[in-house]
């Protein structure tokens, strides 16, 4: 199975003979039905082009699910399955490394001002230099253990769901709540990816969480100066290989999908940007492929309907069309839960709109959690 879709994604491929208006039928010789499914929905070719390889399709559009990390019997664990002990060890590894650092930070504030003192005092209550190198160094094993930990425990989880998440883009006053609500109830679930908005931080800056991170571990300070032209070289040539996807082209597209598989490597993009979605940068003619890909491809569809808008009524237009109902969890910030309701109602989807506060934490947290199980089960049916 896992081959199948690595073979299929081939077929998402720019033909030259279809990206000219007077579109050259003999590069279609030889296509099998989903090469010409995938010929006539790639956006990189002209409208006769997909036109002409249209004609040749079977009918329906071209469709790719990249598997994800978990199946039906993973499920049966419920909620301990996202909130259990690796949950657990993840949060308070990450918390003990923090009061680690700022007892260390209140040692150094206490001992600068014992060193103001005069010299008698500072020999009379001082350690030996032996001492005080033994002490820096059980202090310094004691910030880097549970930042080992921490960094182990994110980047091996071995279970993290791919939730598509759908909003309003552009909008402040709805971009920030939804940020806090991706940081305090999302997040634990797994990969959260959403299209990019200007409003919802981008990991303009993951380079200083990289570096601070680099400082308490030699391997990590030595690979973030090795590895920095590494990735700026391969950033150049594969625009969805690392950092902030981008897809422009149908080359990105394979690019993106492969990368949906790149688990470690998605466990610490999410891990080291603590306020964001894996976000994709597309452009206009992409931005509906992507979705399809993820709509296929995710083990549960997570739909904000605080603002309702054109792409978002497209969007539901699609999951009414393609019966995905089942599969997806309908958020709103609240006060803006019956006109969200009142979306759904219109489309014929009787699924609940669940509220969110603006300090980003869900209204009924217990049934919130349990929908979004269901919306997996629904994906991964025993």
């Amino acid at each position: 199975m896992s081959e199948d879709w690595r073979k299929r994604l081939r077929n998402m491929r720019t033909l030259a003979g279809l990206k000219r208006e007077d579109a050259d039928a003999s590069v279609l010789d030889g296509l099998d039905a989903d090469a010409l499914r995938a010929a006539a929905d790639n956006p990189d070719h002209s409208e006769a082009g997909r036109a002409l390889a249209a004609s040749r399709a079977p009918t329906g559009r071209w469709r790719l699910a990249v598997p994800g990390f978990i199946k039906a019997r993973d499920l049966a664990r419920g909620q301990k399955l996202f909130f259990g002990w690796g949950r657990v060890l993840r949060k308070w590894s990450g918390l003990a490394f923090y009061l680690v650092l700022l007892a260390i930070l209140a040692a150094a504030f206490i001992g600068t001002s014992v060193e103001v003192e005069p010299s008698r005092m500072v020999v009379a209550v001082g350690p030996e230099d032996a001492d005080l190198d033994n002490i820096y160094g059980f202090v310094g094993l004691a910030a880097l253990l549970p930042l080992l930990i921490w960094f182990l425990a994110s980047a091996l989880r071995r279970k993290p769901a791919r939730v598509l998440l759908l909003r309003k883009f552009n909008v402040r006053a709805y971009s920030e709540p939804l940020e806090r609500a991706i940081s305090n109830e999302f997040r634990p679930f797994g990969h959260i990816a959403s299209l990019s908005d200007e409003f919802i931080r981008r990991d303009y800056f993951g380079w200083v969480s990289t570096a601070t991170l680099a400082l308490g571990n030699p391997l990590a300070a030595l690979w973030f100066i090795v590895g920095a032209p590494i990735r700026l070289i391969y950033r150049l040539f594969d625009r969805s290989g690392m950092g902030p996807a981008v897809v422009l082209n149908a080359r990105d597209f394979r690019n993106l999908a492969r990368r949906l598989r790149d688990r470690i490597g998605l466990n610490l993009q999410v891990a080291f940007t603590s306020k964001e979605a894996f976000l994709v940068r597309t452009s206009d003619a992409w931005w509906r492929q992507v979705i399809r890909l993820f709509f296929d491809s995710s083990d549960v569809i997570l739909v904000d309907l605080t603002k309702v808008t054109a792409g978002t009524a497209w969007e539901l237009d699609t999951i009414r069309d393609e019966q995905l109902a089942p599969r997806c969890v309908f958020i709103s910030l609240w006060g803006q839960v019956e006109e969200a309701q009142a979306a759904l109602a219109a489309r014929g989807i009787a699924n609940p709109v669940h509220p969110y506060a603006p300090d980003g934490h869900m209204v009924d947290r217990h049934r919130f959690r349990a929908a979004m199980l269901g919306a997996m089960t629904a994906t991964h049916p025993s």
